[in-house]
Parts: C-alpha cells; structure tokens; sequence
C-alpha cells in the first residue's frame, strides 16, 4: 500500500478527490482536452499514426488524473453522480483516441447536406476522393472541434455504417428547433421524475444503497417486483439521456448556431426493437459505438469473426464499470455481466441465422429481446441501486411530478 500511495504522488493523484475550483478545472481538465484536440487533429492528416501512438499513453494518463482526482459532488452524497459522468467522460475520451490512434485512414469531413441517406445510413464515401479538402493542417485545426464532440460521426466519413434515425419532422428554422427541443427536455424530465417517483416508492427508507431485490418477499413476488423495477428504471434511463441531448440540442443551435439537421433523434424507438441486434444496432443510441467497434471488435475480428461483437460488449461493460467507481462504488461482475450477456445474446441470434436461415424478427422476437433484457437488466440495475444511482440521486434540476404529487400530499410515505 505504501507502494501504491508513492506511485499515485510521483504521477500527481491525490489520494482525497480535490474538490473543483476553477482552477482545478483548469489544472486538471485544459490539458485533457488539448491533447485530446492534438489527437483529434492527427487522425485527419495522413502518415501520422505514428505521432498518435506517441501520443495516446499522455492522453491516457491525463484523462485517468482528471478522472480520478476531481470531486464534482463537493461532498455531497445525492450529487456523486457528477463524478459518475465525469469518470465516463475521461475514459471515453481515452477510448475514442484509441480508436483514433486505431485507425489506418484519415478522418474526412464532407458535405453534412449529403452525410446522409433517406433509411438514415451514412453514404459511403471514398475518403481518397476528399482527401484534397483535409490533408491541410489549417482544414484539420478547423475540423478538430467538430471531431471531439461529435460522438455519432454526423458529417463524417468514419460514421458509415452508423444507423441514425431520420427526423419525423425537417426544421431548417433555428429558433423553432430550440424551442421544440427545449420542450422536448422540459418532457423528458417530467417523465424521468415520474419514472424515478415509482422507483422511490421501492425503496427503502433512509438507505442511501438498496438491492432490489427485497428478501422479505416470496420469490416470485420478489422477482417480479425488481423486474417492475428494472422496465422503470429503463425508461427513466431514456429520459434522462433525451433530457440532456435535447437541452444541449437547443443549446448549440442557438449559441453556436448549428444547424438543425446536425442533432437528429438519438434513438429509434428501442421498445418496439424486434431482436438485440437492431435494439443496439439501430434502436438505441449510437454514441459509443466507434469506440466499441474501434476497440472491441476490430481487434477480436481477425479471431473470432462475427462473434468478436462480444468483445464490443465487453468495452461497454468496462465503460459502465468504471462510472460508477467514479462514485466510489462499482460491481464488475453485475455491470460487465450484463453486456457480455448483451454480446451473447446477439451471438446466439446469429448462430440461429447460420443454422435457421432465418433472423430473429417479428413480435417473437420482440418478446425475445423484452425477456433477454428484463432477465440479465435486474443484475445490472441492482448494482445501480447499490451504489446509489436510483431513486437516491438528484438527477433532476426541476421535479414537476415530485412537487405535483408531494403538493397533493401523497408522498408522506414516499421518502423523496
């Protein structure tokens, strides 16, 4: 141990997280991303992968600092979930500068009028064909922002295969957009608090850490009630998650004047999903998948085949696992669990198609992808609950619901 604390002085952690003045912030998280943006404007140049593998061990060890030492909570319990964003946050950043470091082309910016298809599938694009308008330094620099933040690829030719769902509505007007999206969050958040009200009514009084599943019940009373548990807490989920993508939405496209067409829905209706393989591939969100392809399937590829998609699995798990240690609590074998059963599942469907012929589809399959997810999601959110993520976290700046029932006096018994 004594070993261990040397180690952490001589590469700067602390051993308490400092909590975040300005100019920790600055200390901590300005050299994140400036190496970061370093990296971001190498991977569109050509013949500098070796400049990026120079670079990725500062930019992982830079990331792990800010990750491990910052405080976002300021001590307070119910806002650990700001270090739980923030540990995300630093290993996505090292991840995607894997994968950048990765990859044996130059990131090509095109046309975002053109970046994609009516069915929501980016065109393909010959990135020799655009090499001309990105092998300057000055086009890279310019284009290096947009990287960082733009997790799905919109405009990008590394976002091929990357299904995005098509709006229901084209806005060209920025302020309508804002407006609706801003909407769009108030809504958001009034569903998660609903959601997150039911969740609380489960709980236990004055835990700060529960399990869901409550051994005072039968088994089978027990089972149904955490996987009752479980669906809310999905939703809430969804909520959340829609909540800060169309806030941050309205956002940019006043503030930085982006264009509507630049933040497209982030899911396509996950519910209605008619096997795993669309419900990740297509149903829900997208915002991870280069770095899971990048480093978990990719490297897996040449082995295993198709069935290296376990090992994209296996980084989400990981992901996950190391956001909630960023809260000071974390269960590998419940969160890593998941997704790997998340990769097995999608295994299995494929190993049905080899043997069927058939793909798993219609509404068995749907059923198929509701059971799968039911059966392995109640391990994932009891550690959740147990490193008090649920229903013991104040994850919404305005609680409509919460003040509505509590007004009506009905939460006596409620514990909020």
């Amino acid at each position: 141990m004594e070993s261990w604390r040397i180690v952490r002085g001589l590469l700067f952690f602390s051993e308490q997280r400092v909590t975040s003045t300005w100019s920790d912030l600055a200390a901590f998280l300005a050299p994140v991303f400036l190496s970061f943006y370093a990296m971001a404007v190498l991977v569109q140049l050509p013949r500098t992968k070796l400049y990026r593998v120079a670079l990725l061990p500062l930019v992982f060890w830079l990331s792990l600092r800010a990750g491990t030492c910052l405080d976002f909570s300021r001590g307070q319990p119910e806002l650990r979930y700001f270090n739980k964003g923030l540990a995300l946050a630093m290993f996505h950043v090292a991840l995607r500068a894997a994968t950048w470091t990765l990859a044996n082309e130059p990131y090509v910016k095109r046309d975002h009028d053109r970046a994609r298809s009516s069915n929501g599938i980016a065109d393909k694009v010959n990135s020799k064909s655009l090499a001309d308008n990105s092998n300057d330094i000055r086009s890279a620099m310019s284009n290096g922002c947009d990287l960082c933040y733009n997790l799905r690829g919109i405009g990008w030719n590394w976002s091929e295969r990357t299904h995005i769902r098509s709006p229901t509505f084209k806005i060209e007007s920025r302020l309508i957009f804002a407006v609706l999206s801003f909407g769009r969050s108030l809504l958001y958040m009034t569903i998660g608090d609903a959601m997150d009200l039911c969740v609380r009514a489960f709980a236990p009084q004055g835990s700060t850490a529960w399990s869901i599943f409550d051994p005072s019940l039968p088994p089978t009373r027990r089972y149904l009630q955490s996987t009752i548990i479980t669906i809310l807490v999905g939703f809430g989920g969804i909520s959340v998650l829609e909540m800060v993508y169309s806030f941050s939405a309205a956002t940019c496209v006043v503030l930085l004047q982006q264009h509507p067409s630049e933040w497209p829905p982030l899911f396509d209706k996950p519910w209605f999903a008619t096997s795993l393989t669309t419900f990740w591939g297509r149903n829900w969100h997208q915002l991870f998948r280069d770095c899971f392809v990048g480093c978990g399937y990719k490297p897996l590829e040449g082995i295993f085949g198709r069935y290296a998609v376990i090992g994209a699995f296996l980084v989400s798990g990981v992901l996950h696992n190391v956001g909630m240690r960023g809260m000071g609590r974390g269960d590998a074998l419940y969160i890593v669990g998941y997704f790997a059963m998340q990769g097995v599942g999608v295994a299995l469907e494929k190993l049905w198609k080899r043997l069927t012929g058939r793909q798993v589809d219609g509404p068995l399959g749907c059923l198929w992808v509701w059971v799968w997810q039911s059966l392995w999601g109640n391990y994932l959110v009891d550690a959740w609950a147990q490193g008090g993520l649920i229903a013991r976290s104040a994850l919404f700046p305005v609680r409509p619901v919460s003040w509505a029932v509590n007004s009506a006096g009905l939460l006596a018994n409620w514990g909020t």
